[in-house]
């Protein structure tokens, strides 16, 4: 009867463990509110998390044509692999292209090819004798090891860049020789950026590569000043090979520069080719081969010509009015001259404060002194002729004869009389200085002026050396 007991009661036993198991499997399965909010914190939606899916990561693994993983250098040749361009398995970043010349039939020197696309020139500091260049500066080179598929598509379809070309990241230089250039006189190399850096590689299907980036760079010049501000200046952008010579590299350039994208600056710009004398460089290490472009740049002279010459011209015509002022008008002529004086005089240190260094008086101070002595020269003129026009008057009597007249008292009043009848006598002012005196100020009215116009005539000629052919005053 006990064991019937027990088997009646065990259906039931084991329909309450079955019920309490599947509560505690519900209850496992249910996500708290802080383990709820912890999944989500790391789910792909959310933009700040570092937990990558695992469908993401095989995505952005790659994968060879049979599905299998690849190995993460994509750039060396794998059998049964289609490609565009490729490596060789034995390829070695740090041997230079040229020592596999005979692959392509060619002999050295080897070529790079420059290409600047010159935005503006975006300043040019007369201080530090800097220029500032923004561009997209391109260097290209050959490159025979490379392995082309001159039937994949890409090359054919502009996809992804002109046609025989394809882009890739610039990344691949990681694992592609390029050349090590220098540029000579460089001060600052600045890359330009948005979101990334601007940059690209591009593969040409002739086996060249093409490096380009977007740049600011600032060089040094050597400027002369002995002719500010009518001065013009030159300045050479020079790139190169830094270790190779002239006899393993030579180079190639060309630039495009369009004018109406200029900023307008304190000089007129013109920019060329580099001449055949600044392409061949001799250093002490060896003569080296340069590529690149002159920059030619003159000064806006408007601006000085109406602050400062023209002032200075009509202060030294006003300096001549003088002349025409009586003598013995002491205060005016005098007011005139010495305020005319001192304010050429402040002229002439506001600009020095301004101008650059030169290795002596440039044209500007030069034109200032002149202008300063002519004044200077009224001056001394007018203390001449006050020198000229100075009375003195002989006592009529000397210190014994008027003791003599005080301590007599009989024929005082007498004596008095006779001394008031004798004439007065004045020295020091003879005639002919009195003819000095009254021609003088005729003399210098007459010469002064065309003095200062031969001196203008002079100065303009000698400081016009710039062919105004060459820069368009616009």
């Amino acid at each position: 009867m006990g064991m019937m007991h027990f088997r009646d009661k065990l259906p039931l036993t084991w329909c309450l463990v079955m019920q309490l198991s599947c509560i505690l499997h519900q209850t496992s399965s249910v996500d708290w509110p802080e383990e709820q909010s912890r999944k989500e914190s790391l789910s792909p939606v959310d933009p700040d998390s570092k937990m990558i899916p695992e469908e993401q990561l095989r995505k952005e693994i790659p994968h060879t044509s049979d599905g299998g993983l690849a190995s993460l250098d994509t750039n060396k040749c794998k059998p049964n692999t289609p490609f565009i361009w490729c490596l060789p398995q034995d390829y070695n970043q740090e041997k230079h292209p040229f020592t596999y010349f005979h692959l392509v039939n060619k002999s050295l020197p080897w070529d790079y090819a420059f290409r600047f696309v010159i935005e503006e020139i975006s300043n040019i500091n007369d201080k530090s004798q800097t220029m500032s260049i923004s561009m997209y500066f391109a260097v290209s080179w050959l490159e025979p090891r490379l392995k082309i598929n001159e039937s994949a598509t890409e090359w054919s379809e502009a996809r992804t860049g002109p046609a025989n070309e394809v882009n890739e990241s610039p990344e691949i230089l990681k694992y592609i020789w390029y050349p090590e250039l220098e540029i000579y006189g460089l001060d600052t190399f600045g890359r330009q950026r948005v979101l990334k850096e601007m940059s690209g590689v591009r593969i040409i299907k002739n086996k060249t590569i093409t490096y380009e980036l977007g740049v600011r760079i600032t060089i040094s010049c050597r400027m002369n000043f002995d002719n500010y501000p009518l001065d013009a200046q030159t300045c050479q952008f020079q790139v190169g090979s830094y270790y190779d010579t002239h006899e393993t590299v030579t180079c190639n350039s060309h630039f495009i520069y369009d004018l109406d994208r200029q900023r307008s600056l304190q000089h007129f710009i013109q920019i060329e080719g580099l001449p055949a004398k600044y392409k061949v460089l001799k250093l002490p290490s060896g003569t080296y081969a340069a590529c690149g472009i002159q920059v030619r740049f003159q000064r806006k002279q408007m601006q000085f010509i109406v602050q400062v010459y023209l002032p200075s011209f009509m202060f030294v015509i006003v300096s001549w009015v003088s002349f025409l002022i009586n003598p013995h008008v002491v205060p005016g002529r005098m007011g005139l001259l010495v305020t005319l004086f001192l304010v050429l005089i402040n002229i002439f240190n506001s600009v020095r404060e301004q101008a650059p260094i030169s290795s002596r008086l440039n044209a500007v101070d030069l034109y200032l002194v002149v202008c300063i002595f002519f004044v200077f020269a009224a001056l001394i003129e007018y203390a001449v002729i006050l020198l000229l026009l100075k009375k003195r008057r002989k006592p009529r009597r000397t210190i014994d004869e008027g003791l003599k007249t005080l301590f007599s008292n009989g024929d005082a009043g007498q004596a008095r009389r006779e001394e008031m009848k004798k004439p007065h006598v004045e020295v020091g002012l003879t005639a002919r200085k009195q003819a000095l005196v009254d021609n003088i100020d005729a003399w210098a009215m007459w010469i002064s002026p065309p003095i200062f116009i031969i001196f203008n005539l002079i100065y303009w000629i000698a400081y016009r050396h710039v062919d105004t052919e060459l820069f368009t005053l616009t």
